[in-house]
């Protein structure tokens, strides 16, 4: 399924907006999927903030998906995927020169480890025919912060669905 973030987007003209702005009306109808997903607050929170402050895409992606698929996080249960993995699902660009890619994740990792997202990461190569990258396991340690954050995120997400089939249980 794909939707743009407004799919339907009624605007005043700029005249009318100049000549009554109290009177001039707007009508934005937002994309299903996220209307659906607060709807039924199975969305995920994470730090915004440091999302943004980041210098890489692929850094934002990183974090974007330990905060959405590492649930579990703590210094105990370590978070493990491949370079095949983040390859195919961050878009990032595919160079044909597997030094090139590691080097891209590790740098997006390093800035990840700059913002206490990670404390740090380990790196296992499989190798091929003429010493060949074929993949990369990354094996990262969540930052005591991340952990945190984690957590109330957790927490918000349990009162909220409680709440949210609390609500539904009274009504008629």
């Amino acid at each position: 399924i794909q939707s743009p973030i407004f799919p339907v987007l009624l605007m005043a003209s700029k005249e009318d907006w100049l000549k009554n702005p109290k009177q001039a009306r707007c009508y934005v109808q937002f994309n299903p999927l996220v209307t659906a997903s607060i709807n039924r607050l199975s969305y995920r929170q994470y730090d915004y903030l440091t999302y943004m402050a980041y210098k890489h895409r692929l850094s934002r992606w990183l974090h974007k998906r330990l905060a959405h698929n590492y649930v579990q996080a703590s210094i105990i249960n370590l978070y493990t995927i491949n370079l095949s993995t983040i390859i195919r699902d961050s878009g990032v660009y595919n160079s044909p020169r597997g030094h090139n890619r590691t080097r891209e994740v590790e740098a997006a990792l390093h800035e990840l480890k700059s913002k206490d997202v990670i404390l740090k990461f380990d790196s296992m190569v499989k190798r091929g025919l003429r010493n060949k990258i074929i993949d990369v396991t990354y094996t990262l340690t969540p930052g005591f912060g991340f952990v945190e954050e984690v957590k109330k995120a957790n927490a918000r997400s349990k009162n909220s669905s409680t709440a949210l089939s609390d609500d539904r249980e009274r009504l008629p």
